[in-house]
């Protein structure tokens, strides 16, 4: 019994949000809705909005919960505590420890930006573009931990994110060739500017994570 009570807690404190990230959220998903609207009003709206909610909440649950990204709070906290803001433990040696479940953790962790990118526009269904959001997103993730105290820059991690982002992809991939995702359920199909999105919310998630005080 306390085994299922320790896991329903941890299931409800990784799919908690905050009121800050909530009403970041709102606005931001409110204004990129007003922003595609005015650019094309022929855009399935509904479709286009659960899109960019699912790609925020995701963001949100990586970075805030499950990454563990730095605060303004947490620098305050090992600044009083006389501990060091800067704080590498680094691995470079590929799969030292070979396909672990920490590893298959972080492939996993990477499919949903893998499968969402493509969604918002047809240039992330290049397999380059998408890998290398994973793998840029990744590299802000494993940068991050330099200045945690108990986090490490892995390069295991950086090498799962990116399969994880593949494996997402290929997921799209097969979505749209079995008719799961239809084509035209993409937000835009050659809107440049829709290609930014994603970058956009990594960062806007990023800076609310990291200016928590």
């Amino acid at each position: 019994m306390e085994i299922q009570l320790s896991l329903f807690d941890a299931i409800i404190d990784l799919i908690d949000m905050n009121l800050r990230l909530i009403i970041g959220g709102v606005l931001l998903v409110s204004g990129t809705m007003y922003w595609l609207c005015k650019k094309n009003k022929s855009i399935a709206k509904i479709r286009m909005a659960i899109i960019l909610i699912v790609l925020y909440y995701y963001l949100c649950v990586v970075l805030n919960h499950i990454v563990g990204f730095p605060t303004i709070r947490e620098f305050i906290r090992l600044s009083a505590l006389g501990e060091p803001l800067f704080n590498p433990n680094i691995n470079l040696m590929p799969l030292i420890n070979g396909l672990n479940l920490e590893f298959i953790l972080n492939v996993f962790c990477f499919v949903p930006l893998g499968f969402l990118c493509p969604m918002l526009s047809k240039l992330y269904e290049h397999w380059k573009k998408i890998l290398l959001l994973g793998l840029g997103l990744s590299l802000v993730i494993e940068i991050s931990q330099l200045f945690t105290l108990y986090r490490a820059t892995d390069i295991n991690d950086l090498i799962a994110n990116v399969l994880g982002t593949a494996f997402g992809y290929l997921c799209f991939k097969f979505a749209i060739k079995f008719r799961v995702v239809k084509p035209d359920d993409q937000v835009s199909s050659d809107d440049k500017s829709v290609c930014y999105l994603p970058i956009i919310y990594i960062l806007f998630v990023t800076l609310l994570i990291f200016t928590r005080y």
